[in-house]
C-alpha cells in the first residue's frame, strides 16, 4: 500500500521537525493529535477520531525515550491497516512489553518483548552528539522487512535501484537483463534509478565509532533511567509546583532527559526558573519545537494539515481558536523544560541539580 498525494499520516505538534518534515515534503498531510502532559507522548485515546479513510500512517517519536502507548498504537495500525513510523531517535534501548500480538500489513506479526524502533514497520534512530550514543552526526532507517529495506537503501543511495553492495556486482543475476522505465533493454542495473534519493551515507570512520559504542548502550540506559529516577524522587516535593514525568510500567524507558512542566498554581514561569538554573551552570531545552504549528515553517507557509478531527486547514491561516485544538501542546510550548540525565553525571552533579531546582522553586514562591 503505497502512500500517495493528500494521504493522511497521524503524527504529533510538540515535538522535532524531523518527524514531520518528511510528511509535508512528500505532498502527504499531517493530521496532529494531542499529547499527554506526564509523558509528553501522543495521547493515544485521541487517535481513532482523527483517523479518516485517507489516513494511512503513524508516525511517532518516543519523546524524550518515554515509549508512547504502542498497545493502543498498534491496536489502531491493525484495525485501520496503517504503517507504523517509529522515530526512535530519543529512545535507542528503551524496551515495551506488548499484552498481544498485533497483525499488521505486509504481514508483520508484533508480541511480547521487545526494543523501541523494532515494533513497527520502520524505526529511525539518531546519532548526533546528545543521544544515547553517537558518530558525532548521522542516524539510521531500520526495519525487518526486506522490500522495505530495498525501498530504504535506495533513497539512501540516490534512488538506485540495483542493491548490490560496494565492490559486488551482478547480486540479483539480472544486471544487463531487465527492462525498467522507458531505458534501453539490457540498461546497467547499478546505474538504473527507481526513486527519486539522496546520499544519505556516513563514513566508514562514523561507522566504527558507532560500532564501538553498541555494546555500551545497556550501560548507558540503566545509568540514564538511574538518573532520572534519583531526580523523579529527589523532586517528589516539588509536585505541587512542577507536573513530574512518567512513563508505562510496561516498559523500561531509554530517558533522553527529565521533563518538568511549571504548574499554573506556580508563582513563577519556566523562563524564571531556566534562567535561574543556566546561570547556575545547568543546561535547560525545551521540548523541542514547542508546537510545531506555531513555528516559522508553518505559520508562514500554506501547508495542508488537519487538527484532530477537523477539516482540511492551511498552516498560515491558523487562529487561536485552532490552535487551542491541542491544549497540552500549547502548555508544553509556554511552560515546559527538561533537563539531562547523561549517564556521565555522577550522583553529587544531579544532586546539585535538584538541589538549584529547590533554590529556584523557593525563592519564587
Amino acid at each position: 500500500m503505497k502512500l500517495s498525494e493528500g494521504d493522511e499520516v497521524i503524527t504529533v505538534a510538540a515535538g522535532f521537525p524531523t518527524s514531520i518534515a518528511p510528511i509535508v515534503q512528500n505532498k502527504l498531510v499531517p493530521v496532529f493529535v494531542d499529547v499527554e502532559l506526564e509523558s509528553y507522548n501522543i495521547d493515544a485515546e485521541q487517535i481513532e477520531e482523527a483517523i479518516t479513510k485517507k489516513t494511512k500512517a503513524v508516525f511517532l517519536a518516543h519523546t524524550l525515550g518515554m515509549p508512547f502507548d504502542l498497545d493502543k498504537i498498534l491496536e489502531l495500525a491493525e484495525k485501520y491497516r496503517l504503517w507504523v513510523i517509529e522515530d526512535n531517535c530519543d529512545a535507542l534501548g528503551a524496551e515495551y512489553t506488548l499484552k498481544r500480538e498485533y497483525n499488521l500489513i505486509k504481514g508483520k506479526k508484533v508480541s511480547g518483548r521487545g526494543k523501541t524502533g523494532t515494533f513497527g514497520h520502520i524505526g529511525t534512530s539518531s546519532f548526533y552528539p546528545a543521544h544515547q550514543i553517537t558518530m558525532g552526526e548521522g542516524g539510521a532507517v531500520y526495519t525487518s522487512d526486506i522490500d522495505l529495506y530495498r525501498i530504504a537503501k535506495s533513497f539512501r543511495d540516490w534512488g538506485r535501484d540495483c542493491w548490490c553492495e560496494p565492490g559486488c556486482d551482478n547480486t540479483c543475476g539480472k544486471r544487463f537483463k531487465q527492462q525498467l522505465g522507458k531505458l534501453p533493454f539490457g540498461y546497467d542495473h547499478k546505474y538504473t534509478y527507481s526513486h527519486i534519493g539522496y546520499n544519505l551515507k556516513i563514513t566508514d570512520m562514523q561507522a566504527a565509532i558507532g560500532v564501538a559504542q553498541m555494546d555500551k548502550v545497556s550501560a548507558f540506559t540503566e545509568k540514564r533511567l538511574e538518573n532520572w529516577k534519583r531526580l523523579q524522587k529527589g523532586l517528589k516535593d516539588l509536585k505541587n509546583l512542577f507536573i513530574l514525568p512518567k512513563y508505562p510500567q510496561n516498559s523500561i524507558p531509554s530517558p533522553f532527559g527529565f521533563a518538568l512542566t511549571v504548574r499554573d498554581n506556580a508563582k513563577f514561569t519556566r523562563e524564571d526558573i531556566t534562567s535561574f538554573l543556566e546561570k547556575n551552570n545547568i543546561q535547560t531545552r525545551t521540548v523541542f519545537a514547542g508546537n510545531m504549528l506555531r513555528q516559522p515553517a508553518f505559520a508562514d507557509a500554506k501547508i495542508k494539515l488537519r487538527i484532530g478531527n477537523s477539516s482540511l486547514l492551511i498552516s498560515k491561516n491558523l487562529t487561536d481558536e485552532q490552535y487551542s485544538r491541542l491544549p497540552n501542546t500549547e502548555i508544553i510550548m509556554n511552560r515546559t523544560f527538561w533537563v539531562g540525565v547523561y549517564p556521565g553525571m555522577t550522583e553529587e552533579m544531579v544532586d546539585f541539580m535538584m538541589s538549584k531546582l529547590y533554590s529556584a522553586a523557593d525563592a519564587r514562591g
